[in-house]
């Protein structure tokens, strides 16, 4: 009774239902080849992950040689490949090395990673984030979990005090000295972040010695000169987020106080294209120093007292001069001072902020404070009453041009109107007989230049055993080889005996070697 309802009433056709029908078994198709390409994924991860087994990993810290990482590994495929990947620090990019081994169905892989060069050093006390990667002959691969290892130098049996992220790290009956250490950090952490704007939640791995010979073990390769001459009380890696220590020092807390600062200012300041400035850096170190020492209160007063105040600002780097790095640690610590104090701290955060993002300091300064960089110190010379800073003009002065040198082809016949020719006619001596011996050097008579020049011989001829010294300009250039020649340097006159000067060539080298057999000549005579 329903077969009289046409579409308007909302109700399909036949045709029209055949085609549904068509539409439907295609959908149906469809769905079916998905759950069996699924399926079938879902397979082939299972046996890739069943088909590689991890028995046993292991990483051992050898420091100062290195660290050795171990893996024991079962397949049901031959192991083709087992490598180890990991992160040092809080660096973002990791490195990627390969574990020996003969290739089998089950294999005992091994890899020790060198950290006893200066390119690849590895502060003790860093966490080390690591993990295998192995692939098997029919292409299998399987990745183990990431897992954190401490690279603590392995000359001690370390224990630990930690607050938050902090952790310090020490051996022997020092627990209580490692604490001080601690709360000092946690003190410059609380003061210092929120003037510079840095993430305070990251870990920082301290690791504290106890004297100065174990200390020197730990530190980077360098020379031994610098090692015995000075005393490295703490040093910072900012990138990694490690800091070394020397507890026993006076200054312990003071050190450690600075130092941290360092990774601070790198976490707030430092971008992928330049760094904070050493004169900002360091000012901020010794600004958060919770335990400032007066030596350098003393070098600025020095500094003032004999008109020897640095350009700070304008300093690239720390000077050479022992005096001069003081009195450079006191200028920058008093310039920061005097930024957060008159400035606000918020400035200083401000400024932080736009060198993360990449604005250099002058530019940065100029945007947070209004005035350029030496604007900035001038106005802090003037709270200590010193002389104002003036650069030096930038114009550079050009030197005074020489006329160009008029270079001539080499002969070595002389060209009558082109150059002033002074001659030197060498009258040799007669070849001794067998019974003669030479009693005197061959005699060189130079003559003044005479009245009418010598006939030139025909080019067929050579010529006698003449050296010419032209002035004032050479005939040819002086060879790569000479020494002490200066082609902008005036000419100091000519010397036919002297080879490599500068009116020289190979006529030069006639002469001497003409006496120089004569003299050979005679002694070999001699001797018989």
């Amino acid at each position: 009774m329903w077969h009289g309802l046409d579409r308007a009433d909302g109700w399909l056709s036949g045709a029209s239902m055949r085609a549904w029908t068509r539409v439907g078994a295609i959908v149906a198709l469809a769905a079916a080849l998905s759950v069996a390409i699924a399926i079938n994924m879902t397979g082939n991860t299972v046996t890739a992950a069943e088909a590689i087994r991890v028995l046993d990993t292991s990483v051992v810290s050898e420091f100062p040689d290195g660290m050795r990482f171990t893996a024991q590994v079962e397949g049901d495929h031959e192991i083709a490949e087992v490598a180890v990947r990991f992160r040092i620090g809080q660096q973002t990019r990791g490195a990627y090395e390969y574990l020996e081994f003969e290739q089998a169905t089950l294999v005992d892989s091994e890899l020790f990673y060198r950290t006893d060069t200066s390119a690849r050093y590895i502060p003790p006390g860093t966490i080390i984030r690591y993990n295998f990667e192995i692939v098997d002959a029919e292409g299998n691969e399987f990745a183990t979990e990431p897992t954190d290892f401490i690279y603590f130098d392995a000359r001690f049996e370390w224990e630990e005090v930690e607050d938050g992220p902090i952790a310090v790290a020490y051996h022997g009956p020092v627990k209580t000295r490692a604490e001080i250490i601690l709360d000092a950090i946690i003190e410059t952490l609380g003061h210092m972040g929120p003037l510079l704007g840095a993430d305070t939640t990251i870990p920082i791995r301290v690791t504290m010695y106890n004297n100065v010979k174990e200390m020197l073990a730990a530190l980077p390769p360098g020379s031994t000169t610098i090692r015995r001459e000075l005393i490295t009380e703490g040093q910072a890696f900012t990138r990694l987020g490690t800091l070394l220590v020397l507890g026993g020092g006076r200054g312990a807390t003071g050190t450690a106080s600075h130092e941290v600062t360092h990774i601070l200012t790198h976490r707030a300041g430092d971008s992928v294209l330049r760094r904070v400035p050493s004169w900002l850096n360091e000012g901020l170190s010794e600004y958060g120093n919770i335990d400032p020492g007066f030596s350098y209160d003393i070098a600025l007063e020095f500094a003032l007292a004999t008109d020897r105040l640095l350009p700070i600002t304008s300093m690239p780097v720390l000077p050479s001069d022992p005096e001069d790095v003081i009195i450079f640690y006191g200028q920058a610590s008093s310039v920061v001072r005097f930024m957060v104090t008159g400035y606000g701290p918020d400035a200083m955060r401000e400024l932080m902020a736009e060198m993360k993002s990449g604005t250099n300091v002058n530019d940065a300064i100029e945007k947070v404070y209004g005035v350029t960089r030496v604007e900035l110190e001038n106005q802090w010379r003037d709270t200590l009453g010193a002389s104002e800073y003036v650069p030096p003009e930038r114009d550079r002065v050009l030197p005074t041009p020489v006329p160009r040198r008029n270079i001539q082809l080499f002969t070595l016949t002389p060209q009558a109107g082109s150059e002033t020719i002074a001659t030197l006619v060498v009258t040799p001596t007669a070849t001794p007989g067998p019974t003669v011996e030479p009693t005197q050097e061959p005699a060189v008579e130079p003559t003044s230049t005479p009245e009418a020049p010598a006939p030139i011989p025909p080019a067929s001829t050579p010529p006698p055993a003449v050296a010419k010294a032209i002035e004032p300009e050479p005939t040819a250039p002086p060879s790569s080889g000479s020494a002490g020649i200066d082609d902008d340097s005036p000419d100091q006159g000519a010397s036919c005996s002297v080879p490599g000067h500068t009116g020289g060539g190979l006529s030069d080298l006639t002469m001497p070697a003409f006496l120089l057999g004569l003299v050979g000549l005679g002694l070999r005579r001699r001797r018989r």
